[in-house]
């Protein structure tokens, strides 16, 4: 073979190796933006479902909070009512007594 030829064979064979390492590696690279890119996306999803769960544990606190305050003022109501009832079935038994 001819010095030439070596010289072309070899030149063929470090392209190939050139072309086909940087292909490579272009490709780990979007591999490896892609991976970022749902990495990514999935730490946005999990905070905006922390943030949901969050609103809807608050929403609840409140409503219970205000559960617990109509029940206070109910029981408050009913108890004055029924010392009202009283009041009046003990006048109406005193003045039969009388």
């Amino acid at each position: 073979m001819s010095m030439k030829k070596i010289l072309f064979a070899v030149l063929m064979l470090t392209l190939t190796v050139s072309f086909t390492s940087c292909r490579d590696k272009k490709a780990r690279n979007d591999v490896k933006h892609q991976v970022e890119k749902v990495k990514e996306d999935v730490n946005n999803a999990a905070e905006k479902v922390s943030d949901k769960v969050q609103d809807g544990a608050d929403a609840v606190k409140d409503a219970w909070k205000d559960a617990k305050q109509d029940v206070k003022q109910g029981a408050e109501k009913a108890k004055k009512e029924i010392k009202e009832e009283y009041n009046d079935v003990k006048k109406e038994v005193n003045k039969k007594l009388d």
